[in-house]
């Protein structure tokens, strides 16, 4: 019986053979391989190399495309671009040029543009990493070349990884023994080569071996599904994959899994379980695939983008928005972004009521942090807020009933909470950057500055410093050394030299021009003479009724 399926044995030089091309189709996930795949890959090869064994790659499927030399890799895309990643390195590294011309020859043929004819290449990738690919890895001397983290995507930056670790495991062999690895790659490693039918078996294919070998990203696997579920034709696949690619080289692949992460938080009330078993269980089953895809990721790509960033464009309230959003991305939680994503891309039409939006959100997210430490309750909290955003009255949130209202227990309790310690690095920087901006002449710093949180009185004084005669007491350094009021902050460097001097050497170091001055937050205890538990205290108190005065807590 003809399944439309053949298969047989060959070696990485006959699947490469000149003329042959090799291409990705859209759908393919982007390069996924890391260093370690790759040198175990390598440390295979140079074993097979002694042993003179066949070392067995595994299964290549393709469909054949009209064109006799041109077929689309079904599976198989990792090994075969790690593997012409691996040809080009020893290809750059020859020092016998006929040998190189060899190796050359199972990456591409040189085109003759006195003809018209265009490079060919065996293998070409995705319209996103193939002209990348080609530039760094590909053309004649490009692994020579290499710029440190080249790249505009995650997988770009995996493939020129993976080019500099082969590069700094082959400079230490000598020209025979990479002479001897490049002829078992090239002819001793044993393939199947598997063909099917067409093209929409290969999309079948496609998608069950997708799920096999390397565990593929998650974005990877929702992506599946979303297309099972559209019911796409391979055409319509492949457009959609173009358009995916976009999203995943735009954010990252870490950063679309968050993404997808958030957008099963909005469609999930009881957000149990793993991230794709929770998708396909709440989000996938009420969305329609295809109305997501064309119409509704694109705008949680360009909205989780904005808020990542900073950089909203609402018109003339974006910077009061990103001054909101700056402060949102300094906490240290982040369940405050799935009703951000939700409010930009229902309701970005109305910047008034994205400016009333923000403001209340960044003033939740500061509360919830320093009140709410219970996972479930801040997800509650915050699941409130999602709904509210669906209420056909859409400013009900901002009624006294509303999700971001402050109540005056809470009011009491972040008021509280406030003058006491704060251990974690997370929460200080959050604080200390908020309190920068409540300052006169302060401002509000985006997480990415390079503002460090400096603790006037040493969290570990040395048994002989000074700072145990005017603080003789240990508890009280115990209780005040990581409150507000001893907090300044202070470029990296700075910081790493002021550390445990006395109070007027510190000031010095504040003030020289080293870069103190420049927070108000550094700037607020410059008239201060000593720095004692009185001086603590009452810098704590004032700093906490500024935070909540700007907060309007009603207190």
């Amino acid at each position: 019986m003809d399944l439309g399926i053949t298969s047989r044995e060959t070696s990485l030089q006959q699947l490469f053979a000149p003329g042959a091309q090799l291409a990705m189709p859209p759908y393919q996930r982007s390069y996924s391989w890391t260093e370690k795949e790759a040198i175990d890959l390598l440390g295979d090869l140079l074993l097979s190399v002694r042993s003179k064994e066949p070392h067995f790659i595994g299964a290549i499927v393709v469909v054949q495309s009209s064109e006799e030399d041109l077929a689309e890799i079904v599976d198989g895309q990792q090994r075969l671009t790690t593997l012409t990643i691996l040809l080009s390195v020893l290809r750059d590294l020859a020092s016998d040029p006929v040998l190189a011309d060899e190796i050359h020859s199972l990456i591409g043929d040189a085109g003759r543009p006195m003809l018209g004819e265009e490079a060919k290449w065996r293998l070409s990738l995705n319209h996103i990493d193939g002209p990348f690919f080609r530039a760094t890895i590909q053309d004649r001397s490009a692994t020579n070349t290499q710029q440190d983290e080249p790249g505009e995507s995650e997988s770009q930056r995996r493939m020129a990884r993976v080019a500099a670790a082969f590069r700094t495991e082959l400079q230490t062999m000598s020209d025979e023994d990479r002479r001897a690895l490049y002829a078992t790659t090239a002819t001793n490693c044993a393939i199947v080569r598997v063909r099917v039918a067409d093209r929409d078996a290969g999309y079948r294919v496609f998608r069950v071996l997708n799920m096999r070998g390397k565990e593929p990203n998650t974005h990877d696997i929702v992506k599946t599904d979303l297309f099972e579920r559209a019911g796409f034709t391979v055409g319509e696949a492949n457009e959609h994959s173009r358009q995916w690619a976009d999203h995943e080289a735009l954010l990252g692949g870490s950063a679309f899994d968050d993404l997808l992460r958030q957008i099963r938080v909005i469609y999930d009330k009881s957000n149990k379980g793993d991230l794709v078993s929770g998708f396909r269980k709440s989000a996938l089953g009420k969305i329609a695939p295809r109305e997501f895809l064309k119409a509704m990721l694109p705008d949680y790509v360009r909205a989780y983008k904005e808020i990542n960033m900073g950089e909203v464009d609402l018109g003339a309230r974006s910077e009061e928005i990103n001054t909101h959003l700056h402060r949102l991305r300094s906490l240290d939680h982040y369940s405050w972004r799935a009703p951000a994503l939700k409010f930009l891309v229902l309701k970005r039409d109305d910047p008034e009521l994205a400016a009333d939006f923000f403001r209340n959100l960044e003033r939740l997210g500061f509360v919830i942090q320093l009140i709410i430490h219970n996972r479930d309750q801040r997800n509650r909290r915050y699941r409130r807020v999602i709904e509210a955003i669906d209420a056909a009255k859409l400013p009900s949130f901002l009624t006294r009933s509303g999700p971001l209202t402050i109540s005056k227990e809470e009011a009491r309790k972040v008021r509280e909470r406030l003058n006491g310690r704060f251990a974690t690095f997370g929460q200080r920087r959050a604080l200390a950057l908020r309190l920068n901006a409540v300052l006169d002449d302060g401002g509000t710093l985006a997480p990415e500055s390079d503002a460090t949180v400096e603790h006037v009185l040493p969290r570990n004084p040395s048994n002989d410093s000074h700072w145990l005669k005017i603080w003789p007491n240990a508890r009280a350094r115990r209780e005040l050394c990581d409150t507000i009021g001893n907090f300044v902050l202070l470029p990296h460097a700075v910081n790493q030299k002021a550390d445990r001097m006395t109070f007027d050497e510190k000031k010095k170091v504040y003030f020289n021009g080293s870069g103190g001055a420049q927070f108000a937050l550094t700037r607020d205890l410059e008239a201060e003479a000593l720095w004692t538990p009185d001086t603590v205290r009452r810098r704590t108190d004032r700093l906490a009724d500024l935070l909540c005065e700007d907060w309007d807590l009603g207190l």
